[in-house]
């Protein structure tokens, strides 16, 4: 294995372990609120055995933020689940729509951190790709994490995508302007090398100083279409 293709795995099981990582403290997280909800509820009811009339409002409200934590933990484990049996071919057809709100939603706990939102603006079409899905969500990710560390005032950063009839771009927007600086172009640099393996390419590089902004083209079936094959 060449010095490029052991940095790409490195990079790949690197971005896989921090987002297991970062969506386990999620679920820890919802684990402790049920926890904390359930105990609440525990002292109304023993409350309400010794004699005093229960509170029902209280007691349904407390109710439905369990459930409201409930569904929160669904969510995590289902999007992370999908996110683990994407490394299982190299090779897949995907609906980038689905990929792309998956990876949002993993992002979206780092963005927080960030204390930076991340919105969406997709069209209702989707698409249909061939390629490695797994690395197309540790290519956005990256995409995403460099508008997050450079998120300053406006603190908002946007991914979108349009169809094209040989792919799709992939857009991540921020008004804040590149930070710059080393890291900044070796992530970049980074996001380049996984983009040509996968058959795609950095069609716009942000610019030092302007507002962020970075395309990634992606091809609809990598060497032609299926049908040609």
């Amino acid at each position: 294995m060449g010095d490029h293709h052991r940095r790409l795995r490195d990079e790949g099981l690197r971005f896989f372990g921090a987002t297991t990582a970062g969506q386990s403290h999620e679920v820890t997280n919802v684990l402790n609120i049920i926890n904390e909800l359930a105990g609440l509820q525990s002292d109304l009811l023993a409350a309400a055995e010794t004699g005093r009339e229960p509170n029902l409002a209280r007691l349904k409200a407390l109710s439905e933020r369990i459930q409201n934590q409930v569904d929160r933990g669904e969510a995590i484990v289902r999007n992370l689940n999908r996110f683990a049996h994407s490394v299982d071919v190299p090779v897949a057809v995907f609906d980038l729509r689905e990929v792309l709100e998956r990876i949002v939603f993993l992002a979206r706990r780092p963005a927080g951190l960030l204390r930076t939102r991340l919105d969406t603006e997709f069209p209702l079409d989707s698409v249909s790709l061939e390629g490695n899905p797994f690395c197309v969500q540790q290519a956005v990710f990256l995409a995403i994490d460099v508008a997050l560390h450079g998120a300053t005032d406006e603190r908002r950063v946007v991914v979108s995508y349009a169809v094209r009839p040989t792919g799709a771009d992939i857009v991540v927007t921020s008004a804040d302007p590149v930070s710059p600086g080393s890291e900044v172009e070796e992530r970049l640099t980074m996001l380049e090398k996984l983009l040509i393996e996968i058959g795609g390419c950095l069609a716009v590089r942000p610019t030092t100083g302007d507002p962020y902004r970075v395309v990634l083209a992606l091809p609809k079936w990598p060497g032609g279409d299926p049908v040609a094959r």
